[in-house]
């Protein structure tokens, strides 16, 4: 009699009888959500199968049963699987003693009634009878030839019966040796259920002797005569006496399992000659075979014990499908996490009082615990089921054999044998963070989403993807290897890649190539590709770092390590504490550090991986869209870092005036650029003292950065509006008197702003006091639009929020300049979408504790997560909060879904609306002028940016093209306004290419007023002019945050709202884009302010009233007064409505 296995279990898992789990803090916080076990049941009802679904699931089951019933026992050659046994090397295997199966039954999910739609498979176990095996089958991977010949006999008798002709073939977890057939049932016509059924072929327990199939058992052909040296020296007693007799069959297989454990039989030596090394992989692939009535009836009395663990099962399921991003072979399955269930349920850490919520709650924690699996799992049966024939191998054997363990409670079969160790820390890190969201529930945040409805894909869920090109290996060679040589080539890869990356990464995870089956009689197995998908998620805080430190220069052993793996890239350096080491340095710019992930890949991978071998990375596919034609990359984020020290000086220069009416107490910078989120940085000018002009051009125009000025508390401020803004403009005369006197700076006051010129760069200095706010809210009262004053608290607040993520991720700053140069690019940025809204939807994107995945590491990532948000999020039906801080109380969030449930009832929702901490309301930036359809407008162009980023990132051999994703379909415009490229502050930014490539060149010059004025202002300044009068006598020439664009657009909305909505790229765009409104079709009464707009209805049915003129929008009158308007600016002017 065996053991009992919990007498092996370690003692951190040996607690069979541990007391019933009744309050648990977190599970009472989850059950405190109503919102959400509503929202729960709901799904439930959705995924579960219906009752009449059932009932047809069981009427076709039934009917296969008969099916199956009806074949005859025979001899059968091998012919039928002609391929596939030869793929087995059993090319030369004799005639099969076919046998009915002696049971047919549903298994898994199926039998306890736990499917989950959308995907709907029932498995059905057949047992193939003891009879069609000889005792040694289980060598040379006899069991699984026949098992594919009695298979495919059972295909062909079914495919006899109309109602299970079309049938697929599939393996079970990816190996080549477990083959199932997958009927797809032709029902009738009026039946609307859709399932398939999973054929699975099993053996009984007595078919073979458990003790063969032990992890250091080797089943397999013969393999190297080193190794059998080795197994010949441990078989030998510690005593060493020659002569001794024969042991015992326990005794030795409890030596070759200890010298199994020692490492002196090692499963990865390839097999040459006469010894079988130990075949673990083969081993546990007959022993699942064997156990699968034990495992369904473990899960039945778990169900019976809870019964709501049925339905706590589909949500577990729902929940994979979520998270997992390709469902992968390596990964947990729906039958491990039901197995694993059942382990808590002997546990009792779950009990028949729990709710669904609470019962997923605790199943996710256990995942969650890196305990849980650090020393294996080791479930435990009942007395009956627990005696076994023989002793069950010892947890160090399973140890040593496996990555991952998670033994059954016979104590023989590892059900997670399949599963890799990233596979299992990657569902760790998704569980522990679904925890989380479950826990948030309580704080009344809207978790469900992304727990449950969010897809999750490989782009979505990794931040850098590589696709590995390796050269095609041998032959499969199932009849000698334990696990196929793809398989240890996918190892081999995952291997260089975390020990090249070392901290950086946090998850390394190779994809599993997928090999078919399609004919066991003509084909056999296919093998898998040659290209291989890795995904990485690193740390952003140690991603970008460009030095490696090795070993200590005096470690010889070590030091010779390190520069085997890297190679000539390998030095000895000082560093700054005096220690010399080993040390790799990647040379790279400051634009380009973002990349750094991608060259040690390619260069590790380059030096191990066998000639013929090709990586393809994509960490700076999208770099070239925040390039400009007169800039690089480098020497965009160089002038971002001069533009930051010269507003740190100006700052500290002001704090420090003390001749001033109010002392400047703080400054707040408020523009994108302070926080770095612009996608293009002023650069230094040299009519604003930035230097020599060099050889680029000289623009006229300058871009301000806007900077704050908090002023000293007083009580002599004016209660008049006007009053208050007149005093504070002569502050600002004030101010920029002492800047020139003070310092010698160019500054210059107007009304509402100070502008200054120092370092090369325009700075443009608001005032703001403390009694700012009162009299911004009695201007809200009095006006509908909100005043400056409170734009620039908003904005203040808005830095601050923002800034504070920027220096805590280093990716966050690219990911949001692509964002906005997206938006832009889309004719979206601005007028309808604020930067500000972009940011923060960024910022959301970001948030730890926003998704069931961990914060981007690297701007692409953030990118895509931004288009997975902007496109997945229902903007409709709920708020977008971005908390930062989680400093919002439950009593908040009801308070935010209340506003916004009475704004949406009012019909007042028009754009996105984006709450924070300071903005309860969401009233801030994303509910601006931007309709309904325009909102809707983006969401696609979101989900379609990030499907074309999915098809080409995730495809090998596909390159990423920037302007697919940031080129705006301009057919979804009903005219088009072309301006002047030479009429533009910034022409080089623009995304799409010059007028007469965008527009067609149909409009007349003739028309357009001052145009040649009009381009003599914008143009560059030329440079011997410079050189010749110099920067002072020029420096009036310089415009100081002009923006034509802007101003133009401003009077089209203006002179044409309700009619139109006007769309453009501010950033660099030369095309506006008009979309007619409703109120531009419809008949209307005659207006004098618009006569020249209107023409005459000729149908009856626009008449409106009697003896009154029914009029309607003339569409070319319309595009001429646009055109007069932007004299100078537009080039021409075109339209796509008749």
């Amino acid at each position: 009699m065996a053991d009992n296995p919990a007498s092996r279990l370690p003692a951190t898992a040996a607690v069979a009888h541990a007391p019933p789990v009744t309050s648990l803090h977190p599970v009472d916080r989850a059950m405190e959500s109503p919102l959400l076990q509503l929202e729960v049941d709901a799904l439930l009802s959705e995924t579960s199968p219906l009752p009449e679904e059932v009932a047809v699931f069981e009427g076709v089951v039934e009917r296969l049963k008969q099916a199956l019933l009806q074949l005859k026992s025979g001899q059968v050659g091998p012919e039928q699987a002609e391929a596939y046994l030869d793929s087995l090397g059993l090319s030369g295997m004799g005639s099969f003693p076919f046998h009915p199966p002696t049971g047919v039954t549903i298994t898994g999910s199926s039998a306890q009634q736990s499917l989950a739609k959308p995907n709907l498979v029932i498995d059905v176990a057949v047992t193939i009878p003891k009879a069609c095996f000889y005792e040694k089958d289980h060598l040379d991977c006899k069991y699984h030839g026949k098992r594919a010949l009695w298979l495919t006999i059972v295909a062909g008798h079914l495919k006899k019966h109309a109602v299970f002709k079309q049938q697929e073939w599939l393996l079970l977890n990816n190996d080549a040796r477990k083959p199932a057939l997958l009927l797809k049932p032709l029902l009738n016509s009026g039946s609307s259920a859709t399932f398939s059924i999973r054929l699975i072929p099993t053996i009984t327990q007595d078919t073979f002797p458990l003790a063969k199939h032990t992890p250091h058992r080797g089943n397999l052909r013969p393999a190297t005569a080193a190794a059998r040296s080795a197994t010949a020296a441990a078989a030998v007693p510690a005593s060493g006496v020659k002569g001794q007799k024969k042991r015992k069959r326990a005794d030795a297989d409890a030596d070759a399992d200890q010298a199994f454990i020692q490492g002196k039989c090692d499963v990865t030596v390839e097999p040459r000659a006469a010894v079988r090394l130990p075949t673990p992989h083969y081993n546990t692939s007959i022993l699942a075979d064997m156990m699968v009535d034990d495992h369904q009836q473990a899960l039945q009395s778990a169900i019976d014990a809870i019964p709501k663990l049925c339905e706590t099962l589909v949500l577990l399921k729902v929940w994979m499908r979520k998270h997992d991003p390709s469902n992968l072979a390596d990964g947990f399955g729906g039958f491990l996490v039901s197995m694993f269930a059942v382990h808590l349920v002997q546990q009792n850490r779950l009990n028949h009082a729990m709710s669904h919520v609470q019962l997923l709650r605790t199943i996710l924690h256990g995942l969650a615990d890196p305990r849980t699996f650090s020393q294996g799992l080791f479930m435990q049966w009942g007395e009956s089921q627990g005696s076994r024939a023989a002793t069950a191998p010892s947890q160090q054997a399973m140890r040593k054999a496996f990555e991952v363990v998670f033994v059954d409670g016979s104590g023989w079969c590892n059900l997670a044998a399949h599963v890799s160790r990233s596979a299992l820390k990657q569902l760790q890190g998704c569980a522990k963070r679904s925890v989380s969201l479950l826990d948030r529930a309580a704080a009344g945040q809207h978790t469900f989403d992304p727990l449950f409805l969010t897809k999750q894909s490989p782009l979505t869920t990794y931040d850098y993807l590589f696709h590995v090109s390796i050269p095609q290996p041998q032959a499969a060679q199932l009849q000698t290897q334990d696990v196929p040589r793809w398989v240890q080539a996918e190892k081999k890869l995952l291997g260089i890649v975390k020990q090249a990356l070392g901290p950086r990464a946090v998850l390394v995870r190779v994809h599993q190539r997928r090999h078919s089956m399609s004919s066991p009689k003509k084909v056999g197995i296919t093998p898998p590709g040659n290209t291989i998908l890795v995904g990485v998620q690193v740390d952003p805080a140690a991603a970008l770092q460009i030095r490696d430190m090795g070993p200590p220069a005096d470690d010889v052993q070590a030091a010779a390590k390190f520069r085997q793996f890297w190679g000539d890239k390998a030095e000895l350096r000082r560093f700054q504490d005096g220690n010399i080491a080993e040390a790799v340095v990647w040379e790279c710019g400051p634009a380009e550090r973002h990349s750094v992930v991608d060259r040690i890949v390619t260069y590790a991978l380059g030096r191990h991986l066998p000639a013929g071998s090709a990586v393809s990375r994509h960490a700076d596919c999208l770099d070239s869209v925040l390039q400009s034609k007169h800039a690089e990359a480098n020497a965009q984020i160089q002038a971002s870092r001069q533009l930051d020290a010269a507003v740190d000086r100006l700052s500290k220069q002001i704090r420090g005036l003390t001749n001033l009416t109010l002392k400047v107490v703080s400054t707040q910078p408020l523009s994108s650029t302070s926080r770095h989120t612009a996608p293009f940085y002023p650069l230094p000018h040299p009519l604003a003292g930035g230097g020599p002009a060099g050889t680029g051009r000289i623009p006229r125009c300058l871009e301000a950065t806007e900077l704050m000025l908090q002023l000293e508390g007083s009580g002599k401020w004016a209660d008049d509006p006007e009053a208050f803004r007149k005093m504070k403009a002569a502050l600002g005369v004030q101010l920029a008197q002492v800047l020139e006197t003070s310092f010698g700076l160019d500054a210059e006051a107007s009304e509402d702003y100070v502008d200054v010129l120092t370092d090369g760069f325009a700075i443009r200095l608001f005032l703001f006091s403390n009694r700012d706010e009162v009299m911004a809210a009695r201007a809200d009262k009095e006006s509908n639009q909100p005043s400056v004053s409170k734009v620039l608290s908003q904005r203040a607040q808005h830095h601050g929020l923002v800034s504070g993520l920027t220096g805590q991720n280093a990716a966050f700053s690219m990911a949001a300049r692509l964002a906005v140069r997206w938006v832009a690019a889309h004719m979206m940025a601005g007028t309808h979408l604020p930067v500000e809204a972009v940011e923060l939807i960024m910022t959301a994107a970001f948030l730890p504790a926003s998704a069931a995945v961990p914060p981007p590491g690297s701007p692409l990532a953030g990118f895509v997560r931004f288009l997975h948000l902007l496109s997945q999020h229902p903007w409709g039906d709920r708020p977008l909060v971005v908390d930062t801080s989680a400093e919002l109380t439950p009593a908040q969030h009801k308070d935010i879904d209340r506003r916004f449930d009475a704004a949406k009832a009012k019909g007042q929702l028009r754009g996105f609306t984006i709450c924070t901490p300071t903005d309860l309301g969401g009233s801030a930036w994303g509910q601006s002028s931007m309709s309904a359809g325009m909102r809707q407008r983006l969401v696609k162009l979101a989900g379609r940016s990030l499907q074309v980023l999915q098809e080409q990132l995730e495809t090998p051999d596909v390159g990423v093209p920037p302007s697919t994703v940031f080129r705006t379909p301009l057919s979804d415009f009903d005219a088009l306004i072309a301006l002047r490229e030479e009429a533009l502050p910034h022409p080089d930014r623009a995304i799409l290419g010059s007028v007469a490539s965008t527009c067609s060149e149909d409009g007349e010059d003739d028309g357009l007023l001052s145009s040649k004025k009009a381009r003599a202002r914008l143009r560059s300044i030329p440079r011997d002019l410079l050189q010749k009068k110099g920067p002072g006598k020029l420096r009036k020439e310089l415009l100081i945050g002009f923006d034509p664009v802007s101003l133009f657009l401003h009077q089209l909305q203006e002179r044409f709202q309700g009619y139109a909505s006007f769309c453009v790229d501010g950033i660099g765009g030369h095309v506006v884009g008009i979309k007619w409104s409703a109120k531009a079709q419809e008949a209307a009464p005659f207006d004098v302010k618009t006569a020249h707009m209107l023409e005459p209805a000729e149908a009856e049915e626009h008449s409106i009233a009697p003896h009154v003129q029914a009029c309607t929008l003339s569409i070319s009158a319309l595009l001429t007064d646009i055109q007069a308007l932007g004299a100078g600016l537009v080039h021409h002017v075109e339209s796509s409505t008749k």
